[in-house]
């Protein structure tokens, strides 16, 4: 077992234990150790390979290195987040990301879905859709981030924000600003109750 998955599991338990308490302090410090645990997990996916493609259940079960997977039709969202679950758990360090069909308009709509939630967002179709290039894959999950944050702000307290946040943590764990801004709302959170 890797030292990420590790301090990712306990980081995870603090968490939701924090949360129920209402310590936003110990909420704020676990969510910064889970953050750095995910950078290690990032670090080791940036492998100097390219994205690999899976289009079949074939494809799925020989995936065993560390990396950033794309997984398109027919296969689904539901395929990449059973594979990420999986490796997770092994310690596999690596990212899924599934595509659905190009749309009418020439979009390609991306999915990642989490422990309880699912994320989906629209980018610009890869120049090359067979081969797409980490910088693609990287922007993909960066728009993903941001489809969460954006929703943020229609939340009316503070509370009601952090779960939402906290609730797409596993959904997008890559994403840096989320991070950011769940300390910001324990800040707040941590100034209310002062």
């Amino acid at each position: 077992m890797t030292q990420w998955f590790k301090d990712s599991r306990a980081s995870k338990i603090k968490i939701e234990k924090a949360r129920k308490n209402k310590d936003w302090a110990a909420v704020k410090s676990a969510t910064v150790a889970l953050h750095n645990a995910n950078k290690m997990r990032i670090a080791l996916t940036k492998n100097g390979r390219r994205v690999r493609v899976l289009e079949t259940h074939e494809d799925v079960d020989l995936v065993v290195d560390d990396g950033k997977y794309l997984m398109r039709p027919p296969l689904v969202g539901r395929h990449a987040a059973d594979l990420q679950a999986l490796l997770d758990r092994e310690g596999v360090s690596c990212i899924v990301l599934c595509r659905e069909p190009k749309t009418q308009l020439g979009f390609c709509p991306i999915v990642i879905l989490g422990d309880t939630t699912t994320v989906r967002s629209q980018v610009g179709e890869p120049a090359s859709p067979n081969k797409p290039t980490v910088k693609w894959f990287d922007s993909a999950i960066d728009e993903l981030g941001r489809t969460v944050l954006d929703k943020k702000d229609t939340f009316a307290t503070n509370d009601r924000k952090l779960d939402y946040l906290l609730g797409h943590l596993s959904a997008v764990p890559v994403c840096d600003e989320l991070y950011f801004a769940i300390v910001e709302v324990c800040d707040a959170l941590l100034d209310a109750s002062e």
